[in-house]
């Protein structure tokens, strides 16, 4: 099992000396979407330094808290270069059983994904991802890790000024000032309280859960998740039971309603609570416990000013279906391409209204599927709601559809964003994020690697010859023709999951590896010379006005040297 590392604190310059000027970004909090919007923004180029109250992940005590991440989580790390090593402590699993009053109800195998280049999900305690991003942060000039470092108050004036932040450490307060401030400080989010900042709350539930990770001893279970509804071994509450790494296994129990849950976490209740469901025969250590109750909120705006919110201090979500962690790691995949663009002089600053408009979209939507999750796993006192869930448990066994009705956590799925300059209406994958293809299984290469650091544009067909293809970093826009990247193999598989020939069609992809346009073959060759008058649109949305007529592929060529905020 891990043990926690403690990191250095280190006497911040400004305890001695003022600052001449502003940082150009600050992190507070250093948890996976401070971590991750650090290392996002400095693989991009951008100087960044991060503060933390504590100094060492996740929490003491070995809080393992978020475990289960998606496969786009994966692609995301991927870009950062940390996919590798998590992928290789985590755990896979495949199987799913659900069991409703102990007897079995439904199971569910995960569909196999070989097209990608991650297959489904990977499970690992949070505290491993933290260390694995903070080694990597460590290994980065333009990244400053500041532990111990408390911020205390903020001002951030109306005006659109730097953003001051006092600090307190072990050795004294200090000030110090911001281009940006990024809040990635919790769910009770001191920044958001000092700002004065109220999350709209879509739901409060009273639900209390107990975790229970305990590492085996001398047993073995199968490497599947397991649910089970109304367990009699828990007064008719729910269950579930997951694999981590370190064969340690999450075990999540609902607590009853008048339950005490200090009674509940002594190491006797804990223990007969696992030895009540799994048997007594079971030997086991307890390697961490915590009681927990969600509640459902996010912010009007994810922006204020200089100070963005992301994670749990933008938005809350009940872990049905592991969309907390997972989301605020897709929050940093958004913001930080942005905010480099900004810092770059690249883009307008009202490009980062996106990031709010995009990820609050992509909450909300999380905090939907949620509900009806939790509601399927207790539907409380509504009788119309658990006759509804019963009916469906009966038929279960017996019959495909309503097995598949069983909702005890859809597993996340990557966000659709919401049509505009970024995702153009006209387009019908416009808005969702790329599938990370294998294209050639024999050379280990997936549609991602070919993407570059900003736009590029995926040419569906094969190379030209004597016309070489743009591979400049720094180019706001980069071409690739995809065929010549893959086998007969991988364009069966590009078929399959994108339904796409190599016939010509143009893909137009975004930083974040979301499709920002797609241009049939019939117009690729119109609407390619636009394409960079389509990214200045998104870029300087103010100042690019959208044309009413820009959405035709028939109107590409004619709109080519003008302003188009809208894709053929």
């Amino acid at each position: 099992m891990m043990e926690l590392p403690t990191y250095p604190f280190v006497r911040p310059d400004e305890l001695d000396r003022a600052r001449s000027a502003p940082h150009p970004v600050i992190v507070v909090g250093g948890g996976l979407s401070g971590l991750t919007m650090a290392l996002d923004l400095v693989r991009r180029g951008q100087r960044v330094t991060l503060l933390d109250d504590d100094n060492t992940v996740g929490v003491r005590g070995l809080a393992s808290r978020g475990m289960v991440w998606a496969q786009r989580t994966l692609d995301i790390f991927d870009r950062l270069d940390v996919a590798d090593v998590i992928v290789a402590k985590g755990v896979r699993w495949n199987v799913g059983r659900v069991l409703c009053r102990d007897a079995a109800v439904a199971s569910f195998t995960l569909q196999a994904q070989p097209d990608m280049r991650h297959n489904g999900f990977v499970n690992l305690q949070q505290y491993y991802l933290e260390a694995f991003l903070v080694e990597a942060l460590q290994r980065e000039p333009l990244a400053e890790l500041r532990w111990l470092n408390r911020v205390d108050a903020i001002d951030s004036p109306a005006d659109g000024g730097p953003v001051t932040l006092r600090v307190h450490t072990p050795e004294g307060d200090y000030r110090t000032q911001a281009e940006w401030v990024i809040a990635c400080d919790g769910a009770n989010s001191p920044l958001r309280q000092a700002l004065g900042l109220r999350p709209e709350v879509y739901d409060r539930n009273e639900d209390r859960w107990i975790i229970i990770d305990v590492v085996l001893r001398g047993t073995s279970w199968p490497e599947e998740r397991w649910t089970w509804l109304d367990a009699g071994s828990n007064h008719g509450r729910a269950v579930w039971r997951h694999k981590m790494a370190d064969d340690t296994w999450r075990l999540d129990f609902q607590l009853r309603p008048d339950e005490d849950a200090q009674a509940a976490c002594t190491p006797q209740a804990m223990r007969q609570r696992v030895w009540d469901l799994l048997g007594e025969q079971v030997d086991f250590d307890i390697a961490w416990h915590g009681v927990w109750a969600y509640r459902h909120e996010c912010l009007p705006g994810l922006r204020h000013g200089r100070v963005l919110f992301a994670g749990d201090s933008a938005h809350l979500v009940a872990p049905f279906g592991a969309r907390g962690g997972n989301g605020g790691i897709q929050d940093a995949d958004n913001l930080g391409w942005k905010l480099a663009l900004v810092l770059q002089g690249r883009a307008s600053d009202t490009l980062l209204d996106s990031y709010s408009a995009e990820r609050k979209h992509a909450a909300l939507e999380n905090i939907r599927q949620a509900r009806r999750s939790s509601r399927f796993v207790h539907p409380g006192p509504a009788e119309s709601a658990r006759m509804w869930r019963d009916a469906i448990i009966a038929l279960a066994p017996r019959h495909d559809v309503p097995a598949r009705m069983i909702n005890t956590g859809r597993l996340c799925m990557p966000a659709i964003y919401p049509p505009s300059p970024l995702a153009h209406p006209a387009s019908p994958h416009a808005g969702r994020a790329l599938p990370n293809v294998v294209l050639d299984r024999r050379a280990q290469r997936s549609l991602h690697q070919l993407l570059g650091p900003w736009f590029t544009a995926l040419v569906f067909g094969d190379p030209v010859p004597d016309i070489p293809e743009p591979a400049a970093d720094d180019a706001l826009l980069r071409r690739v023709t995809v065929g010549a990247h893959c086998d007969a193999e991988g364009r069966e598989a590009l078929r399959r999951q994108l339904g796409v020939e190599m016939n010509g069609e143009v893909w137009l992809i975004r930083p974040d590896q979301h499709v920002m346009a797609a241009v049939d073959a019939a117009a690729s060759g119109q609407a390619g010379a636009a394409l960079p008058d389509w990214i200045a649109a998104a870029l300087y949305p103010c100042a690019h006005p959208a044309s009413p007529d820009a959405h035709s592929p028939s109107n590409a060529g004619a709109h080519a040297h003008a302003p188009v905020a809208a894709a053929a």
